[in-house]
């Protein structure tokens, strides 16, 4: 049975799809998940590690960026006395014959920095093994990949992290790109529950800047209200169907009059959220519907999508939930009027 490996890849930001089919062609048999922060990708391979190394530096690759090679995965807090958890799986890695670097890349929310991290850990290490500090060329690398609260964490040859020019760097020609990403989820919405918008239907689009939403359902109804405090883009403000509320979603004025669809890809806490679509729901006509995005603030998603469907039952019914491929680190919700 060949020895598994385990690697962090670096890749650019909404291409995950793509680089997870890309790795998975070059390393057949490799299991290839996201992580919560984009343009980070997991990999396990059942090849040795310097296999892996040798095949993504020879392959031609367009999505793959950095790889660093990790052995363990730790959970671990946002207190900076978590630091010494991640030493202990690394002290007998190295010997006194060694020269290492830590590297650090830390994403999320920390009482400390990276170089925090990069300092205690190399002093640790060095006390406790003997090994010397080479920052210019060492003959290992201590690698310390952060995300939240799991650090996955290794010890590799300093040849074996591999750094490598993307070959794909816009997805759209010049011109060509969206006001947001968002434009791409609402327009997999609305074809994923194959939601007829009439040329004669009025929506009320919450959280819509900086107005992805708002630009692709003025295009195909007769007026879209967006709420949002913060500026419409300049792009989308001056489409004639387009009207601004400058205002949070619950401060919407009591006489805005109703609506065949209200959006809501508001940033909040799902139960807020859905809190303020049952507020809201005067406001939406007889057989009227709603999409609204379920954010997930927590790996507990089952848990956000439930909380969210229980409040929204007061006012909404005919739930459909789809995961869709444009926003797969969230959850979209069509429903219904009662």
């Amino acid at each position: 049975m060949n020895p598994e490996s385990m690697f962090i890849v670096t890749v650019p930001s909404g291409f995950e799809l793509e680089a997870k089919k890309e790795i998975e062609k070059l390393l057949p048999g490799s299991k290839v998940r996201s992580t919560f922060f984009k343009g980070n990708l997991i990999v396990k391979a059942p090849y040795p590690e310097k296999q892996v190394v040798a095949k993504l530096r020879n392959a031609e690759t367009l999505y793959v960026g950095h790889v660093y090679p990790v052995e363990e995965k730790i959970k671990i807090s946002a207190e900076k006395e978590s630091i010494a958890k991640l030493y202990l799986p690394l002290k007998g890695k190295l010997g006194p014959q060694d020269s290492f670097a830590v590297h650090c890349r830390r994403r999320g929310t920390h009482n400390f920095s990276s170089g925090d991290v990069e300092k205690e850990i190399g002093n640790l290490l060095r006390e406790a093994t003997g090994a010397a500090v080479n920052l210019k060329t060492p003959k290992k690398t201590v690698v310390l990949q952060i995300f939240q609260n799991q650090a996955f964490v290794g010890v590799t040859d300093t040849e074996n992290i591999l750094v490598k020019n993307v070959g794909v760097q816009r997805k759209y020609a010049k011109g060509e790109r969206p006001i947001t990403r968002a434009e791409h989820k609402i327009k997999e919405a609305i074809e994923a529950f194959n939601l007829k918008i009439g040329r004669n239907w009025d929506v009320l689009d919450l959280g819509a800047a900086p107005g992805g939403w708002t630009k692709v359902l003025s295009s195909l109804a007769r007026t879209v209200v967006a709420v949002d405090p913060a500026d419409l883009d300049a792009r989308v403000a001056e489409i004639p169907n387009v009207v601004h509320l400058r205002c949070r979603a619950e401060e919407v004025p009591d006489d805005i009059g109703c609506f065949d669809l209200v959006t809501n890809d508001m940033n909040l806490d799902p139960s807020e959220s859905a809190k303020i679509m049952v507020q809201l729901a005067d406001h939406v006509r007889e057989g009227g519907v709603a999409i609204m995005t379920v954010k997930f603030v927590t790996r507990n998603r089952k848990k956000h999508l439930t909380e969210a469907i229980e409040t929204l039952k007061a006012a909404y019914k005919n739930f459909k939930v789809k995961r869709l491929r444009h926003n797969r680190y969230e959850t979209t919700v069509f429903m219904q009027k009662i």
